[in-house]
């Protein structure tokens, strides 16, 4: 059972999420909890440990600040553990190193390598309700490390993978699990992000009662915000079940498997955007230069998008707050070409067409799609096509229109 932030932040908050966790107990389940850090704004939260961390010095050793970030899940698993106990519960809390999470040593962004799950499961069998920090791990010399935006989704897939793996002793019992269950302060998977529809339009995004792994990895890799994207990645490896699940209501979540026997497979599921990215275009001089420029990034753990537009030029859109770190590994391997990017001066948006019936027909779709933002007047800079997705680059003052635009002409 994986919890959020704003699931964790507050006495009211923190008291769906103990009812929740109780709920699990009374049906028989021995409760593994991963906690985020509390709320979006407070002193221990993400945010507000990454205000804390540029009041040091803007030139800290990443070692050094992934120590700090992992102070907000450890505060807020405290937190949530002796809420149980006071509650009568056999709780403990465990650090993610504690709890067998062992990662690269990549600082900011880590991979998870192995898990060692002797400690988790002792506390398991005996009794225990186990609260473990999401969001961190540790190297082999004993290093925190931190997993990435979203990374505690990262830390329950994880466990559960490792919780699933055949025990080794003769007489000892494998461990059967249930979904993974991720809890947020909404229902689940929508067809788009609420927030880019007014309240007073007639249509709005709907709740998506099942995904299959492919469309929860695709959109979560094009700006859906409900699950991280390395967490899907694994699932998906792992044909790990997922449930995501609002923590203060009983709506019936998104289901995330494999199983599509029986379904329907949609044209389109949903709509996902990114907003506020950057753009460099790079002159495409050489076949090879692309897969270069990517191959870089990808090593440096920097997210992207590549997006064929003029043939002439390749475009890179990045998030914003990771521009300088791209432009310096593109500007490197141009250095060599004696070849110079240009960055765009204005903001970008990123909307894309994710569905697993666009299997074999992403181009027929996405020529669909690009009829209609034409006709809304909306001018696309560029495209990528997947095999179940089609996304559109296009000025940020107009990605929240092309959302609705292609929700109301794709969703049904």
């Amino acid at each position: 059972m994986k919890f959020g932030g704003n699931c964790v932040d507050g006495e009211t908050n923190q008291a769906h999420t103990a009812q929740r966790i109780l709920e699990a107990r009374e049906r028989g389940l021995s409760p593994v909890v991963v906690v985020s850090a509390m709320g979006r704004g407070g002193p221990y939260s993400t945010a507000g440990l990454e205000k804390f961390i540029r009041g040091i010095g803007p030139k800290i050793e990443p070692r050094e600040r992934d120590l700090v970030m992992s102070c907000g899940e450890i505060i807020a698993t405290v937190a949530m553990a002796h809420l149980l106990k006071t509650m009568g519960e056999k709780s403990v809390a465990l650090t993610g190193g504690q709890a067998g999470l062992i990662t690269d040593l990549y600082y900011g962004n880590a991979q998870v390598v192995d898990v060692q799950r002797q400690g988790l499961v002792q506390w398991l069998d005996e009794g225990y309700i186990v609260f473990v920090t999401g969001f961190q791990g540790i190297t082999p010399k004993h290093d925190i490390t931190t997993l990435g935006e979203g990374g505690s989704d990262y830390t329950a897939v994880a466990l559960a993978f490792t919780l699933q793996q055949p025990r080794t002793g003769l007489l000892e019992e494998s461990i059967e699990l249930d979904p993974v269950h991720i809890y947020k302060e909404v229902d689940g998977v929508m067809t788009a992000n609420p927030d880019n529809f007014d309240d007073q339009e007639n249509v709005r995004p709907k709740l998506l009662l099942s995904l299959t792994y492919d469309e929860m990895v695709d959109m979560s890799k094009l700006g859906a915000q409900v699950m991280q994207h390395k967490a899907a990645l694994m699932a998906r490896r792992h044909g790990l079940a997922v449930l995501i699940k609002n923590f203060a209501t009983d709506a019936e979540g998104t289901e995330i498997s494999g199983d599509t026997e029986g379904r329907a497979l949609r044209e389109v599921t949903g709509v996902a955007d990114v907003g506020n990215l950057f753009v460099f275009t790079v002159p495409r001089t050489t076949a090879r230069l692309a897969a270069q420029l990517s191959e870089d990034l990808q090593r440096d753990r920097l997210a992207h998008w590549e997006i064929a537009s003029d043939p002439d030029k390749i475009l890179f859109a990045v998030r914003r707050e990771k521009y300088r770190d791209v432009g310096l590994v593109i500007g490197h391997i141009l250095f060599d070409r004696d070849l110079k990017a240009e960055i765009s001066e204005q903001q970008w948006g990123l909307v894309s067409l994710v569905g697993q019936g666009m299997q074999g027909r992403s181009r027929e779709v996405g020529e669909r799609a690009h009829q209609v933002l034409q006709r809304a007047q909306v001018q696309v800079a560029g495209a990528i096509e997947g095999e179940i997705s089609v996304s559109y680059l296009m000025k940020e003052a107009d990605r929240k229109k092309a959302v609705r635009i292609l929700h109301a002409e794709f969703i049904t």
